[in-house]
Protein backbone atom coordinates (compact mmCIF):
# COMPACT_ATOMS: atom_id res chain seq x y z
CA UNK A 1 0.00 0.00 0.00
CA UNK A 2 1.47 3.49 -0.54
CA UNK A 3 2.41 5.70 1.99
CA UNK A 4 1.83 8.72 -0.06
CA UNK A 5 -1.12 9.91 -1.45
CA UNK A 6 -0.03 12.61 -4.02
CA UNK A 7 -3.46 14.25 -4.07
CA UNK A 8 -2.53 15.77 -0.95
CA UNK A 9 0.53 16.87 0.07
CA UNK A 10 4.15 16.79 -1.35
CA UNK A 11 6.39 14.50 0.16
CA UNK A 12 9.98 15.24 1.98
CA UNK A 13 12.45 12.22 2.05
CA UNK A 14 14.87 13.14 4.55
CA UNK A 15 17.59 10.51 4.65
CA UNK A 16 21.14 9.81 6.66
CA UNK A 17 24.21 11.53 5.06
CA UNK A 18 26.87 8.71 4.51
CA UNK A 19 26.61 6.50 1.97
CA UNK A 20 24.59 4.21 2.14
CA UNK A 21 21.71 6.78 3.54
CA UNK A 22 22.68 8.75 -0.08
CA UNK A 23 21.46 5.34 -1.77
CA UNK A 24 18.14 5.09 0.42
CA UNK A 25 17.63 8.91 -0.16
CA UNK A 26 17.92 8.30 -4.03
CA UNK A 27 16.12 5.49 -4.78
CA UNK A 28 13.25 6.21 -2.66
CA UNK A 29 12.80 9.75 -4.55
CA UNK A 30 13.42 7.54 -7.97
CA UNK A 31 10.58 5.54 -6.91
CA UNK A 32 7.88 8.33 -5.68
CA UNK A 33 8.92 10.81 -8.75
CA UNK A 34 8.78 7.47 -11.30
CA UNK A 35 4.96 6.70 -9.70
CA UNK A 36 4.47 10.51 -10.08
CA UNK A 37 4.91 11.94 -6.59
CA UNK A 38 6.15 15.21 -6.20
CA UNK A 39 8.60 14.34 -3.63
CA UNK A 40 12.25 16.15 -2.81
CA UNK A 41 14.63 15.29 -0.04
CA UNK A 42 16.47 17.05 2.96
CA UNK A 43 19.92 15.77 3.79
CA UNK A 44 22.33 18.17 5.48
CA UNK A 45 25.79 16.92 7.20
CA UNK A 46 27.09 19.86 9.21
CA UNK A 47 29.09 19.99 12.57
CA UNK A 48 28.40 23.84 13.14
CA UNK A 49 26.15 24.71 15.79
CA UNK A 50 22.94 26.26 14.91
CA UNK A 51 22.35 24.19 11.53
CA UNK A 52 20.33 21.94 10.93
CA UNK A 53 21.49 18.14 10.95
CA UNK A 54 19.63 15.21 9.56
CA UNK A 55 21.14 13.00 12.52
CA UNK A 56 19.38 11.03 15.40
CA UNK A 57 19.50 14.39 17.89
CA UNK A 58 19.25 17.13 15.17
CA UNK A 59 16.13 15.72 13.17
CA UNK A 60 13.54 16.25 16.10
CA UNK A 61 14.20 20.40 14.90
CA UNK A 62 14.25 19.68 11.40
CA UNK A 63 10.67 18.28 11.91
CA UNK A 64 9.57 21.02 13.74
CA UNK A 65 10.54 23.33 11.12
CA UNK A 66 8.46 21.17 8.67
CA UNK A 67 4.91 21.45 7.91
CA UNK A 68 2.14 20.51 5.15
CA UNK A 69 4.06 17.72 3.68
CA UNK A 70 4.57 13.97 4.16
CA UNK A 71 7.66 12.88 5.31
CA UNK A 72 9.67 9.37 4.39
CA UNK A 73 12.42 8.99 6.95
CA UNK A 74 14.89 6.74 6.38
CA UNK A 75 18.20 5.21 7.96
CA UNK A 76 18.16 7.97 10.84
CA UNK A 77 18.51 5.70 13.54
CA UNK A 78 16.75 6.25 16.97
CA UNK A 79 19.52 7.41 19.79
CA UNK A 80 19.27 5.25 22.59
CA UNK A 81 20.93 7.88 24.49
CA UNK A 82 18.11 10.25 24.44
CA UNK A 83 15.30 9.02 22.39
CA UNK A 84 12.37 10.63 23.70
CA UNK A 85 12.93 13.89 21.79
CA UNK A 86 12.76 11.83 18.22
CA UNK A 87 10.05 9.83 19.09
CA UNK A 88 7.78 12.24 20.30
CA UNK A 89 8.66 15.00 17.02
CA UNK A 90 7.94 12.05 14.75
CA UNK A 91 4.43 11.27 16.42
CA UNK A 92 3.62 15.01 16.99
CA UNK A 93 4.31 15.52 13.42
CA UNK A 94 1.98 12.50 12.86
CA UNK A 95 -0.81 13.79 14.41
CA UNK A 96 -1.08 17.28 13.86
CA UNK A 97 0.93 17.89 10.73
CA UNK A 98 1.15 15.30 7.75
CA UNK A 99 1.79 11.56 7.55
CA UNK A 100 5.78 10.39 8.76
CA UNK A 101 6.96 6.65 7.41
CA UNK A 102 10.44 5.92 9.12
CA UNK A 103 12.50 2.90 8.43
CA UNK A 104 15.55 1.59 9.21
CA UNK A 105 17.59 -1.52 9.48
CA UNK A 106 19.69 -0.78 12.66
CA UNK A 107 17.35 -2.39 15.02
CA UNK A 108 15.39 -0.49 17.70
CA UNK A 109 12.13 -2.88 17.89
CA UNK A 110 11.59 -1.80 21.35
CA UNK A 111 10.62 1.74 19.73
CA UNK A 112 8.59 0.40 16.72
CA UNK A 113 5.57 -0.57 18.63
CA UNK A 114 5.63 3.29 20.22
CA UNK A 115 6.19 5.19 17.21
CA UNK A 116 2.95 3.05 15.66
CA UNK A 117 0.91 3.55 18.42
CA UNK A 118 1.88 7.34 17.77
CA UNK A 119 0.62 7.00 14.42
CA UNK A 120 4.21 6.93 12.47
CA UNK A 121 4.70 4.27 10.14
CA UNK A 122 7.20 2.51 11.69
CA UNK A 123 9.08 -0.70 10.52
CA UNK A 124 12.62 -2.11 10.29
CA UNK A 125 14.24 -4.35 7.69
CA UNK A 126 17.48 -6.80 8.14
CA UNK A 127 19.95 -5.56 6.03
CA UNK A 128 21.42 -2.33 4.71
CA UNK A 129 20.52 -3.19 1.17
CA UNK A 130 16.99 -4.45 2.38
CA UNK A 131 16.42 -0.59 3.45
CA UNK A 132 17.51 0.68 0.45
CA UNK A 133 15.44 -1.08 -1.69
CA UNK A 134 12.20 -0.89 0.31
CA UNK A 135 10.48 2.54 -1.63
CA UNK A 136 11.55 0.88 -5.02
CA UNK A 137 9.85 -2.35 -3.74
CA UNK A 138 6.70 -0.44 -2.38
CA UNK A 139 6.18 1.25 -5.76
CA UNK A 140 7.32 -1.59 -7.81
CA UNK A 141 10.84 0.15 -9.26
CA UNK A 142 13.19 -2.52 -8.60
CA UNK A 143 15.20 -2.10 -11.86
CA UNK A 144 18.83 -2.13 -12.60
CA UNK A 145 18.93 1.65 -11.13
CA UNK A 146 17.69 1.32 -7.69
CA UNK A 147 19.57 -2.27 -7.54
CA UNK A 148 23.30 -0.80 -8.53
CA UNK A 149 21.97 2.03 -5.85
CA UNK A 150 21.40 -0.07 -3.34
CA UNK A 151 24.89 -2.58 -3.51
CA UNK A 152 27.20 0.52 -3.68
CA UNK A 153 25.13 1.61 -0.64
CA UNK A 154 25.44 -1.79 1.18
CA UNK A 155 28.75 -2.00 0.53
CA UNK A 156 29.85 1.20 1.86
CA UNK A 157 27.95 0.01 5.24
CA UNK A 158 29.84 -3.27 5.00
CA UNK A 159 26.14 -5.16 4.59
CA UNK A 160 27.55 -9.12 4.98
CA UNK A 161 24.26 -9.53 2.92
CA UNK A 162 25.78 -8.67 -0.38
CA UNK A 163 29.34 -9.62 0.30
CA UNK A 164 28.73 -12.55 -2.74
CA UNK A 165 26.74 -10.43 -5.08
CA UNK A 166 29.47 -8.14 -5.74
CA UNK A 167 33.30 -8.09 -6.69
CA UNK A 168 36.34 -7.18 -4.60
CA UNK A 169 36.79 -4.62 -6.69
CA UNK A 170 33.45 -2.88 -6.72
CA UNK A 171 33.80 -2.85 -2.85
CA UNK A 172 37.57 -1.47 -2.96
CA UNK A 173 36.15 1.16 -4.96
CA UNK A 174 32.95 1.98 -3.11
CA UNK A 175 35.15 2.12 0.37
CA UNK A 176 37.96 4.02 -0.78
CA UNK A 177 37.87 6.29 -3.40
CA UNK A 178 33.42 6.73 -3.67
CA UNK A 179 33.80 7.19 -0.02
CA UNK A 180 36.46 9.77 -0.16
CA UNK A 181 35.19 11.84 -2.77
CA UNK A 182 31.39 11.85 -1.75
CA UNK A 183 32.79 12.88 1.76
CA UNK A 184 35.65 15.83 0.35
CA UNK A 185 34.88 16.48 -2.91
CA UNK A 186 31.11 17.61 -3.08
CA UNK A 187 31.92 21.14 -4.65
CA UNK A 188 33.18 19.03 -7.77
CA UNK A 189 30.34 16.80 -7.71
CA UNK A 190 28.03 19.58 -7.98
CA UNK A 191 29.95 21.17 -10.55
CA UNK A 192 30.08 17.84 -12.50
CA UNK A 193 26.54 17.23 -12.30
CA UNK A 194 25.86 20.87 -13.07
CA UNK A 195 23.82 21.78 -10.06
CA UNK A 196 24.29 24.28 -6.93
CA UNK A 197 24.23 24.19 -3.58
CA UNK A 198 20.25 24.03 -2.49
CA UNK A 199 20.20 25.08 1.18
CA UNK A 200 16.08 23.88 1.08
CA UNK A 201 17.58 20.47 0.23
CA UNK A 202 20.91 20.26 2.12
CA UNK A 203 24.39 19.84 0.99
CA UNK A 204 23.78 15.78 0.45
CA UNK A 205 20.20 16.08 -0.56
CA UNK A 206 21.63 18.32 -3.27
CA UNK A 207 23.55 15.67 -4.74
CA UNK A 208 20.31 12.81 -3.99
CA UNK A 209 18.32 15.07 -6.09
CA UNK A 210 20.60 16.03 -8.82
CA UNK A 211 21.19 12.37 -9.23
CA UNK A 212 17.46 11.57 -9.57
CA UNK A 213 16.81 14.39 -11.95
CA UNK A 214 19.64 13.34 -14.43
CA UNK A 215 19.08 9.60 -13.82
CA UNK A 216 22.53 9.00 -12.74
CA UNK A 217 23.60 5.26 -12.96
CA UNK A 218 25.41 4.43 -9.88
CA UNK A 219 28.85 3.26 -12.43
CA UNK A 220 28.41 6.77 -14.22
CA UNK A 221 28.53 8.12 -10.30
CA UNK A 222 31.42 6.45 -9.54
CA UNK A 223 33.25 6.89 -12.69
CA UNK A 224 33.05 10.53 -11.46
CA UNK A 225 34.62 10.10 -8.46
CA UNK A 226 37.54 7.99 -9.63
CA UNK A 227 38.99 11.32 -10.78
CA UNK A 228 38.22 13.01 -7.50
CA UNK A 229 39.88 10.82 -4.91
CA UNK A 230 42.98 8.41 -4.70
CA UNK A 231 43.35 5.25 -2.65
CA UNK A 232 43.99 6.43 1.10
CA UNK A 233 46.90 5.95 3.11
CA UNK A 234 47.44 3.69 5.50
CA UNK A 235 49.03 4.81 8.66
CA UNK A 236 51.24 2.85 10.59
CA UNK A 237 50.20 -0.35 12.56
CA UNK A 238 50.51 -3.18 14.67
CA UNK A 239 48.57 -6.49 14.62
CA UNK A 240 48.18 -8.72 17.88
CA UNK A 241 46.67 -11.89 16.88
CA UNK A 242 43.05 -11.06 14.70
CA UNK A 243 43.50 -7.87 15.76
CA UNK A 244 45.14 -4.43 13.86
CA UNK A 245 45.76 -1.39 15.77
CA UNK A 246 46.99 1.91 14.96
CA UNK A 247 48.04 4.99 17.17
CA UNK A 248 47.43 7.70 14.24
CA UNK A 249 44.32 9.18 13.70
CA UNK A 250 43.46 9.07 10.61
CA UNK A 251 41.38 12.23 8.71
CA UNK A 252 38.12 12.93 10.53
CA UNK A 253 35.78 11.19 8.29
CA UNK A 254 37.83 8.04 7.32
CA UNK A 255 37.96 6.19 10.76
CA UNK A 256 35.69 3.19 9.43
CA UNK A 257 36.86 2.78 6.28
CA UNK A 258 40.73 3.12 7.66
CA UNK A 259 39.60 -0.40 9.77
CA UNK A 260 38.45 -1.82 6.74
CA UNK A 261 41.50 -1.40 4.49
CA UNK A 262 43.52 -2.66 7.55
CA UNK A 263 41.44 -5.48 7.49
CA UNK A 264 42.10 -5.86 4.23
CA UNK A 265 45.92 -5.24 4.22
CA UNK A 266 46.51 -7.30 7.17
CA UNK A 267 43.74 -10.29 6.89
CA UNK A 268 42.88 -8.90 10.50
CA UNK A 269 39.42 -9.88 11.50
CA UNK A 270 39.33 -6.60 13.84
CA UNK A 271 40.46 -3.13 13.50
CA UNK A 272 40.97 -0.54 15.84
CA UNK A 273 41.20 3.23 15.06
CA UNK A 274 41.03 6.21 17.21
CA UNK A 275 39.34 8.98 16.47
CA UNK A 276 37.22 11.94 17.85
CA UNK A 277 33.57 12.16 17.53
CA UNK A 278 32.95 16.15 17.25
CA UNK A 279 28.79 16.04 17.05
CA UNK A 280 29.11 14.43 20.93
CA UNK A 281 32.62 16.08 21.88
CA UNK A 282 34.28 12.61 22.54
CA UNK A 283 36.78 10.28 21.89
CA UNK A 284 35.71 7.09 20.96
CA UNK A 285 37.06 3.49 19.23
CA UNK A 286 35.98 2.45 15.79
CA UNK A 287 36.01 -1.47 15.55
CA UNK A 288 35.38 -2.89 12.07
CA UNK A 289 35.12 -6.22 10.61
CA UNK A 290 36.39 -7.57 7.60
CA UNK A 291 32.75 -7.91 6.84
CA UNK A 292 33.58 -10.79 4.06
CA UNK A 293 34.07 -12.90 6.81
CA UNK A 294 30.72 -14.60 8.09
CA UNK A 295 32.32 -15.33 11.85
CA UNK A 296 33.46 -12.41 13.10
CA UNK A 297 30.59 -10.80 14.55
CA UNK A 298 30.63 -12.96 17.06
CA UNK A 299 33.91 -12.32 17.50
CA UNK A 300 33.87 -8.61 17.67
CA UNK A 301 30.76 -8.87 20.12
CA UNK A 302 33.08 -10.95 22.37
CA UNK A 303 35.77 -8.73 22.09
CA UNK A 304 33.74 -5.73 22.92
CA UNK A 305 32.43 -6.99 25.75
CA UNK A 306 35.07 -8.57 27.15
CA UNK A 307 37.81 -5.49 26.51
CA UNK A 308 35.17 -2.68 27.18
CA UNK A 309 33.20 -3.83 30.20
CA UNK A 310 31.41 -0.62 31.67
CA UNK A 311 31.42 1.43 28.46
CA UNK A 312 29.04 3.19 26.23
CA UNK A 313 28.96 1.14 22.86
CA UNK A 314 26.83 2.64 19.90
CA UNK A 315 26.78 1.17 16.08
CA UNK A 316 25.77 -2.10 14.27
CA UNK A 317 28.25 -5.56 14.63
CA UNK A 318 29.75 -4.81 11.80
CA UNK A 319 31.07 -1.13 13.25
CA UNK A 320 31.23 -0.20 17.43
CA UNK A 321 31.87 3.13 18.88
CA UNK A 322 32.74 2.96 22.13
CA UNK A 323 33.16 6.04 24.08
CA UNK A 324 36.44 6.41 26.00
Amino acid sequence: MSMVNPTQKSTIVIHDTDLHGFSCGINALYALVSSGIVARPFSHFSTQPGELRTSPDGLAKVVENLSGVDLVILDIPIDNRNPATYIEALKNYAMFKGRVFWADHHGHSQWVDMLNKGGVVAIVVGSSYELSMLLPRMYAKTDSFSEKWALLGAVADFDESVATKVSRDFEDIVCDIVDQAFKFQRDKLYQMLGVQYNPTLGNIGTLSMAIVEKRLEADQFIEMCKGLARPMEVPPYQTVGDVVYTTVVPRPGLQWKTAWKLCCITGCKIAIVPGFNPARNEYVLIIAKNWRVPEVTSIVEEFVRTKFTGRMIVGHPGARSIAL
